[in-house]
């Protein structure tokens, strides 16, 4: 399997880890959307990453996707997300709340480095960073006083928070400065210790 996308993207670097953390074996080819546009289209028509490229030349084009294939094939035990009731709706709800706060540090950051300073809406801006300290700030919450987020072992909850606080503090480092979200800092320190988190650190 090939993974395409740098893992500066936490959603190429959510799957990452997911993948490593379930043994599963694959390749990383760091294509850029900015930099190598018609590489990453020919595997997404759409232009984005992450994609993974199975075996077969099938190419799964989102981090959604290609985590549940990797739960699928790797996670027979159920261990990175529980297979039904509260337990699943718990870790599921605590990864939307990570993914919908990658998605808007994405944004801010976007609109901070990408845009053109003329253009920038400070209104919208400070509307975005206001979504991803909520985001930070319920994730540090359900962080505080406890190992993990959810239940007695690593979760994707888990994964997808401390994905996402990894990305927030390389490109929006106001929102996590020391002693704001602290618990949720521990968590991204612990995680980070792993073989899974560890090989995937953003290359700038």
């Amino acid at each position: 399997m090939e993974l395409v996308g740098g893992y500066l993207s936490p959603f190429a670097r959510r799957s990452a880890v997911v993948l490593k953390a379930l043994d599963l074996d694959f390749e990383q080819r760091p294509l850029s959307t900015a930099q190598n546009p018609d590489e990453v289209t020919a595997i997404n028509p759409l232009c984005r990453i992450p994609a993974l490229v199975l075996d077969g030349e099938e190419a799964l084009i989102d981090s959604a996707a290609i985590i549940d294939y990797a739960l699928e094939v790797g996670d027979a035990d159920h261990a990175l997300l529980p297979a039904s009731g509260a337990d699943r709706r718990a870790v599921l709800r605590h990864s939307a709340v990570a993914t919908g706060t990658m998605e808007k540090a994405v944004a801010s950051a976007y609109e901070r480095h990408r845009r053109p300073k003329d253009k920038i809406h400070p209104e919208w801006l400070d509307h975005v960073n206001g979504q991803v300290a909520a985001g930070l700030t319920v994730l540090d919450s359900a962080a505080d006083g406890r190992d993990w987020l959810h239940g007695d072992h690593m979760t994707l909850a888990d994964i997808n928070a401390v994905v996402a606080f990894d990305f927030v503090a390389i490109t929006s480092s106001f929102q996590v400065k020391e002693g704001q979200v602290p618990a949720l800092a521990a968590l991204s320190e612990r995680c980070n210790a792993l073989a899974s988190f560890a090989e995937t650190q953003a290359k700038r």
